[in-house]
């Protein structure tokens, strides 16, 4: 009987060691399951998981959280929108009258107030002229964006979400892009930005004014960075001035407009055949203008886009980034940037002027301080900052973290300033115009005004700035400081 009851309670304990760590494993590969759902196309099973997740979730795992059931929604979208493709068509604004567009109307909003109640989205059926959209109305993203504001993953959901907005609204393509590409300056969805641009430019959606700079701006980095891809093939500029546009291939088709020499020229379409103009047999070719005219235009009087003209270019003063703090999301905001969570928000102000706004930092001790901007950092790059210290402790001014986790910083001071350890002697209280750069990420250079101050300086490392990006005025609880900052400039 004893040796019966030893049996039991060893296997009894068996048992419990084993239910153990089942459930510690299954902990551990709790959200990497909900991933895996995710990328097997189980959105619906992905969200559910997630969202049981983020009850117990700590702050670096509900990033990661947060992000996934962002992805899981908009692909779920997109996979209703592919599988209601007749019903969509059936129910759009052009067929309004007829009895059809009620009927798919409600079959699909009847499927979608079920799969909302399953994950807690907030999938939504969009009326629309030719084809319906069913489209995330930004619950999720929101829910994101609002905890992880400097969060690495922004810069991918942010890019889906002006595609999709885009894609429903093409009279706008170009202003949401360009709202994008401020926010990202040399942002690794630069050639999905083209791809979608030319696709607009296509289908005849109008260049304003507005955009014509940033399209110019645009291309010309995109012609440099990917010189041989498909898109660059398409692009022209104008040998001569005043050229006849034509609103069909050939000297009979009626004047559409005129080109300026050196323009550049986006070809759309060209002609089947040759065709002899004069003493030149060349094709036709259909081309957009960043001045939104349109036309075709005798091959003679195009030259493929000169990019080492334009490399050339971009070696002078051009920056992918400039701020000088003009636009502000509230009173302790400025656009584009974000502040860590739980910081001294309050102690971000600014002060008006006629070009800008002068970025005001002072701190009071209460908690961490910076303000961060999720730009595509690279090895080879120029920062200036032009600023003064005013009172207190040390102040970080910029922190350039590149993606291998290492940094370049620059801490102004009463009387010297500090970059990455290294300590010049400066009126810290002047104001001064502080230029970091390096041409390999392996050693930086400070100039001040200027004149070279120091050389080959090696980067640090520092976990809290962990985020690759751009931080500014970093001060740590307890410290008070006060300083200002007229402007940032990165390329």
């Amino acid at each position: 009987m004893f040796k019966r009851s030893v049996v039991i309670t060893a296997i009894t304990i068996l048992i419990i060691i084993c239910s153990i760590i089942i459930f510690f494993a299954r902990r551990g590969d709790s959200l990497e399951s909900a991933i895996r759902s995710y990328e097997k196309g189980n959105y619906v099973s992905a969200i559910i998981a997630l969202n049981k997740l983020l009850i117990t979730a700590d702050y670096d795992n509900g990033e990661k959280i947060y992000y996934y059931r962002c992805k899981s929604l908009n692909s779920l979208a997109e996979e209703l929108e592919k599988d209601y493709a007749d019903e969509l068509n059936a129910a759009s604004l052009e067929n309004k009258d007829k009895p059809e567009f009620e009927k798919y109307k409600r079959k699909i909003e009847k499927k979608l107030q079920a799969l909302n109640t399953k994950t807690g989205g907030d999938i939504e059926f969009i009326p629309d002229s030719k084809k319906s959209r069913i489209i995330s109305k930004g619950l999720f993203y929101n829910e994101f964006v609002s905890r992880y504001r400097g969060s690495q993953f922004i810069e991918d959901l942010d890019f889906y979400e002006i595609k999709k907005i885009a894609s429903a609204d093409q009279t706008r393509v170009f202003d949401y892009m360009n709202s994008f590409y401020k926010k990202y300056p040399g942002s690794n969805y630069t050639h999905q930005i083209v791809a979608v641009l030319f696709n607009a430019i296509k289908n005849g959606e109008s260049i304003t004014a507005s955009n014509s700079e940033f399209l110019k701006n645009l291309i010309n980095d995109f012609a440099v960075k990917y010189p041989t891809s498909q898109e660059v093939s398409h692009l022209y500029t104008s040998i001569g001035d005043s050229v006849n546009l034509r609103n069909s291939p050939g000297v009979s088709g009626a004047l559409a407009g005129k080109t300026v020499k050196d323009e550049l020229l986006i070809q759309i379409e060209k002609s089947m055949d040759m065709m002899q103009v004069g003493d030149t047999r060349d094709y036709w070719y259909k081309v957009a203008t960043l001045r939104g005219v349109n036309g075709w235009i005798f091959g003679k009087f195009l030259k493929p886009l000169d990019i080492q003209n334009i490399a050339t270019s971009n070696k002078q003063e051009i920056w992918s980034f400039e701020d000088y703090f003009a636009s502000w999301i509230d009173s302790n905001t400025p656009e584009n940037w974000n502040h860590i969570k739980d910081g001294d928000v309050g102690a971000v102000s600014f002060k008006k002027l006629n070009t800008g706004n002068i970025l005001v930092l002072s701190t009071k001790g209460i908690a961490d301080i910076w303000l961060y901007n999720r730009i595509n950092t690279s090895k080879i790059f120029k920062l200036m900052v032009r600023a003064r210290f005013i009172s207190g402790d040390p102040v970080t001014l910029a922190v350039y973290a590149l993606e291998n986790g290492d940094i370049f910083y620059i801490k102004l001071d009463n009387e010297k300033v500090e970059v990455n350890g290294r300590s010049i002697p400066i009126n810290g209280t002047d104001w001064h115009n502080y230029e970091l750069s390096s041409e390999d990420g392996k050693f930086g250079i400070l100039s001040v005004d200027g004149q070279l101050i120091s050389g080959r300086i090696p980067p640090a490392a520092n976990k809290l700035f962990n985020n690759r990006g751009v931080y500014i005025l970093y001060q740590a609880a307890g410290s008070i400081s006060s300083c200002e900052v007229e402007f940032i400039k990165i390329r």
